[in-house]
């Protein structure tokens, strides 16, 4: 065995742990993992399991999609990822954000209430 191979199985089940996660908080109920989380998820960690297991794929794919090399198929997922990761980024900044005004609100409303 390579180190490479060795490396690409590691990644792989590395994908796959992080994608059973992902259902078992899922099936759970949490919160913290809605559909869209879960959809996004297995998304991602099938694509990396997939990519690390058969990395002659990215060649094929992105010839099929004329990007012409597999560096571009890898730049191509990777802007998707980050706009992903902002998407979600941006959607607990504006929780947080509301989180905040109301509480604010009910401090001010308690505060009114005493005097």
């Amino acid at each position: 065995m390579t180190l490479v191979f060795i490396f690409r199985i590691i990644m792989a089940l590395g994908a796959l742990s992080f994608l059973l996660s992902a259902w078992l908080k899922f099936l759970k109920g949490e919160q913290s993992q809605t559909f869209f989380k879960l959809v996004t998820s297995n998304i991602i960690w099938l694509s990396i399991a997939a990519f690390s297991l058969f990395p002659n794929a990215t060649h094929k794919i992105s010839q099929q999609l004329g990007f012409g090399e597999s560096l571009n198929t890898f730049i191509f997922i990777g802007f998707v990822v980050v706009f992903v990761i902002l998407f979600k980024v941006i959607n607990i900044l504006e929780r947080i954000e509301r989180n905040v005004s109301e509480i604010v609100r009910k401090e001010a409303l308690s505060k009114l209430t005493e005097k």
